[in-house]
């Protein structure tokens, strides 16, 4: 019997083939016990490892193959008398083996981006400000909608209708201008004199590590030399190009822990935006390291795109294409207005039509309230994807960037996928999101995506009963 799963990681792409020898090096070939004859191979054109996991006493031998295709796929052929617990344990196995391997990988780099003709700054450090701010101002504004409508209530109360007549427009113009809020959230503007962004990860010793985190290393200045010796100079990062750079910073240069990457931010914007027959939205670049992409607006020309260094990294340009397909699919369908119009539309009725339920029990009404508006924000995001695959295609492509920025939250939602659907977030769960994409075959036409996208997650929602 043979089954087929992936195990997740938040590694970019370009690292799945040495993250499948560092397993076969430092895991299997390490534990002979557990795993007996490691051996290379292929799976089409895919570097892969092969080997074999007794059973208790030898009684059997579950065979598996392991190969890189977007990211790491596990394939295992069981026989009759083995369990499928076999096949559980070595899932449970390899994602943790992943898990060591990335944490090891964080504590140890240190990624540095440059937007040629921009300033060089340094990468945003995690703030409570800023990480409330971010929320406040992603997601298409609803976070900061539902706040800003219960702030209404004391206002109302206070001052009567003019009150909240001021603040529904001043939500609606928090939207009109909402490419000037975003560029709060970024650091560089992509333009055509300035379309590319280079990306390097640095893996260092821990020693260098402690020293930029006890900031006794000048991580602008570190950037900005490492620029002038590279980039600035028309040469690609390298130990021959650098080394000398950087020991002047008390780091050591080595060869495979060096990671260069240059995207094109703009070409894919414009590859992507073209089947939309739309204009490009402003362009902003967040040096942020969490892997994020947002949009907002009343539309193309007035929109914009945020997208973080993390994100960059993190994915191929197909993947890429995919996110940015998705975040113009809000921009496509107005989403911001609607979700304005959703939450306009429950206060006015709350302060009205159903004002009496709402004095009978408050804290019930505004509890369940702000769930069924999250939970038809969730219709809109399924609507992204839908028109993302819609327009560029390859939804096992988007799927696969699901699964890479979103490694860590799919493992809290094995543990409950009901619970994932109850939280405050306009997006459906990353498993509902990844099984959708997977499940559609090409080419993608819907007529109605806006209500296939509603009923697909009402009857996710109520699958999530059963499991």
């Amino acid at each position: 019997m043979q089954t087929t799963f992936s195990i997740p990681s938040e590694l970019p792409a370009d690292r799945m083939v040495q993250l499948l020898e560092w397993i076969r090096s430092y895991h299997l070939l390490l534990h002979p016990e557990l795993f007996r004859h490691v051996r290379r191979g292929k799976v089409g054109n895919s570097p892969a490892v092969a080997f074999t996991v007794p059973g208790p006493g030898d009684s059997w031998e579950l065979e598996a193959v392991l190969w890189v295709e977007g990211g790491l796929q596990v394939r295992t052929t069981r026989p009759d008398r083995a369990t499928d617990e076999a096949v559980r344990w070595l899932s449970e196995d390899l994602t943790n083996v992943v898990r060591t391997l990335e944490s090891e990988l964080r504590e140890s780099t240190i990624s540095l981006i440059w937007v040629k003709g921009e300033e060089i700054i340094p990468e945003a450090k995690p703030s409570m400000t800023k990480g409330i701010l971010g929320r406040l101002l992603s997601r298409t504004l609803l976070l900061l909608n539902i706040l800003l409508f219960a702030f209404n209530i004391v206002l109302f109360l206070l001052f009567g209708l003019y009150a909240v007549l001021l603040i529904l427009l001043v939500q609606l113009l928090l939207i009109v201008f909402a490419d000037k809020l975003f560029t709060v959230m970024g650091k560089w503007t992509i333009t055509e004199a300035s379309p590319e962004v280079y990306i390097m990860d640095l893996r260092i010793g821990r020693e260098s590590l402690d020293l930029i985190r006890k900031k006794k290393v000048d991580l602008t200045g570190l950037k900005e030399a490492v620029y002038e010796s590279s980039f600035g100079q028309g040469k690609e990062p390298n130990c021959s190009t650098i080394s000398s750079t950087l020991l002047r910073f008390g780091i050591l240069c080595s060869e495979d822990g060096i990671r260069v990457k240059t995207v094109n931010v703009l070409e894919l914007v414009k590859k992507a935006a073209e089947p939309f027959q739309a204009p490009l939205p402003k362009i902003i670049i967040s040096n942020n390291p969490a892997p994020n992409a947002a949009a907002s607006g009343i539309s193309f020309k007035r929109g914009v795109l945020l997208l973080t260094a993390g994100i960059l990294s993190a994915l191929d340009e197909e993947e890429l294409l995919s996110v940015i397909g998705h975040e113009l699919g809000h921009l496509r369908g107005r989403d911001p207005l609607l979700l304005f119009a959703l939450v306009s539309g429950e206060f006015i009725l709350r302060l009205t039509v159903l004002f009496p339920l709402f004095l009978l029990s408050p804290l019930l009404y505004l509890l369940v309230s702000t769930f069924i508006i999250f939970f038809v924000a969730k219709f809109f995001e399924a609507r992204a994807d839908l028109l993302s695959v819609m327009k560029l295609g390859k939804p096992k492509v988007m799927a696969s960037s699901l699964r890479k920025i979103g490694a860590q939250r799919l493992r809290v939602e094995e543990a409950s996928k009901l619970s994932s659907w109850l939280r405050w977030d306009t997006h459906p769960p990353l498993y509902f999101r990844i099984e959708r994409l997977e499940g559609m075959t090409e080419p993608v036409v819907v007529k109605h995506p806006l209500l296939e996208s509603a009923k697909d997650v009402v009857r996710g929602f109520i699958s999530a009963f059963r499991t």
